[in-house]
């Protein structure tokens, strides 16, 4: 095994389709960089070997909206459950039909898969797009199928804690539904991205000319040198975080991806490992590349911007050259 990985958490990206489009969304444009969803063998296969090498303690299903293709969903979580993953999880909007008839069906089918906890996304967002009384009738449906583990799962804006529009509008939201024996997630924090429809001038979220820190300080995120979780995109691609790939498990055994694994190999994460933000930063002005003049809103923020220009730059290299070798 890597000295690197000792997973005890896995991820399906089912698709980054949607029945919504919700101006915060980051994953709009990746609806035309992937397949519409994740092949339900590979996700079976990748499941139970890892589940097999692994002390796996969950398994998450979410998108886009995972429930577009409920027979993946199903698929992947009556797997985790026979393989004995006890935490089968799935994050969705709550809009699986208008139809309480269909959405009574669907909650039957998810209980019976072995999912055992949901979380839905409840905000000032979501809810722009999705009727809140549909949401109520989904949550009461999973109740009534047995499913204990309910949570709403909203997304703030700066922090939960502060007081500006967007979140006064989401904590009206939640106080409808507080009438729910429904449990309350932390949340997330809108993470501000350009390929998002929002406006993101009207959001005054503050911003640090060099945000500190490495992998594994923030949510949702591991030491780069001590993975975790990782995540498996819908055309098989596996992230150890965000748009860090390990390979395609579409092209090579998921085993020998994960055993193979040795972050020092890869220049950038040598430079987070051993620099953290600023070790990234002396590596992407060696090549070439200047960090954002006004800042960044996180370690994540300004992550994935250096490394994005970096590749950009190497690929329109890379154009250049081929354009000149054959002018020549």
């Amino acid at each position: 095994m890597s000295n690197y990985i000792s997973l005890n958490r896995l991820e399906f990206v089912v698709t980054y389709l949607c029945n919504s489009r919700c101006e915060h969304c980051y994953t709009i444009p990746k609806r035309t960089l992937f397949p519409n969803h994740i092949d339900k063998g590979l996700a079976i296969e990748i499941l139970r070997k890892v589940g097999e090498r692994y002390n796996l303690e969950s398994v998450m299903t979410f998108g886009g909206e995972p429930t577009l293709f409920p027979e993946i969903v199903c698929a992947v979580h009556r797997e985790a459950r026979e393989i004995g993953i006890p935490e089968r999880e799935l994050i969705t909007n709550g809009y699986w039909s208008k139809n309480p008839r269909k959405i009574r069906e669907m909650a039957k089918k998810f209980a019976e898969s072995g999912i055992n906890e949901i979380y839905i996304s409840v905000d000032v967002f979501h809810q722009q797009h999705i009727p809140l009384e549909i949401v109520r009738m989904t949550a009461e449906a999973c109740m009534d199928q047995g499913i204990k583990e309910i949570y709403w799962d909203p997304c703030w804006v700066v922090s939960e804690k502060d007081e500006n529009p967007y979140n006064e509008i989401t904590r009206s939201i939640l106080k409808e539904l507080e009438d729910l024996p429904v449990k309350m997630w932390t949340g997330n924090t809108l993470e501000p991205d350009r390929s998002t429809l929002l406006d993101l001038d009207t959001i005054q979220m503050p911003r640090e000319k060099y945000p500190e820190g490495r992998c594994g300080d923030m949510p949702y995120t591991d030491p780069l040198d001590s993975i975790k979780g990782i995540c498996v995109e819908p055309d098989g691609r596996i992230a150890v975080c965000t748009d860090f790939y390990i390979g395609n498990a579409c092209q090579r055994d998921i085993i020998e991806l994960l055993e193979e694994y040795n972050p020092f190999e890869v220049p950038e994460m040598k430079a987070i490992i051993e620099g953290g933000m600023k070790g990234l930063l002396r590596w992407a002005e060696g090549k070439g590349v200047k960090p954002e003049e006004d800042g960044y809103y996180s370690v994540c923020h300004m992550c994935t911007d250096l490394r994005r220009k970096v590749r950009s730059l190497e690929n329109s290299k890379g154009l250049d050259e081929v354009k000149s070798a054959q002018v020549v």
